[in-house]
């Protein structure tokens, strides 16, 4: 788990402070974003998530308890907006047949000694885009836990703590994701 934020830092933020409040975004900000891109793996929408995190955290950072450690506080806040906004965007997109899936992928490597050829760079992205659309269509309640636990790598218990289950619920949640996503991609071949 990521280190704690100097509690002067987070009570200042708290309070108003803009230059406080800007530590606290940069401290976390490639996180929500990494969180927000696994979720949805489109680089503009992890990208309004990653803002829109930061806003609400800005409208409630009166909610916070400073008697109890920022980071779950917040990674819970922003793990439930990601997920909330991820099925947002899920209901949007199947409600209009011409939305794109996202070219987000890595520019190609060069053909130097030892780089892969283009023949392999080409399967490794076809089957980069197949598990990423995989994901992008499990159902909300799966595709949380199973980004949290293996993009994320975040145990079950933090899970559980981060999204506020039972470890049980999770542990159900992360095998039928698991399931699903496995059919799914079988289902592709």
């Amino acid at each position: 788990m990521a280190e704690d934020l100097d509690p002067e830092i987070v009570l200042r933020a708290r309070g108003g402070d803009s230059v406080a409040f800007e530590a606290v975004v940069t401290h976390f900000q490639r996180r929500v974003y990494g969180l927000a891109y696994r979720l949805t793996y489109d680089v503009e929408l992890a990208r309004d998530i990653t803002q829109d995190v930061f806003l609400r955290l800005y409208e409630r950072f009166d909610r916070y308890d400073p008697a109890r450690p920022f980071t779950p506080w917040f990674l819970r806040l922003a793990s439930n907006y990601a997920l909330n906004a991820r099925q947002k965007a899920r209901l949007r997109r199947a409600a209009s047949l011409d939305a794109p899936l996202g070219e987000d992928e890595p520019a190609p490597a060069r053909e130097d000694e030892g780089a892969p050829q283009a023949a392999e760079v080409a399967v490794e992205r076809e089957e980069a885009a197949r598990v990423r659309a995989a994901v992008r269509d499990l159902d909300e309640k799966y595709a949380g836990v199973v980004a949290l636990h293996y993009l994320e790598g975040l145990s079950v218990k933090e899970i559980a703590a981060r999204l506020e289950l039972p470890p049980g619920t999770v542990k159900i949640r992360l095998y039928r994701g698991r399931d699903r996503l496995r059919q799914a991609l079988e289902g592709l071949e």
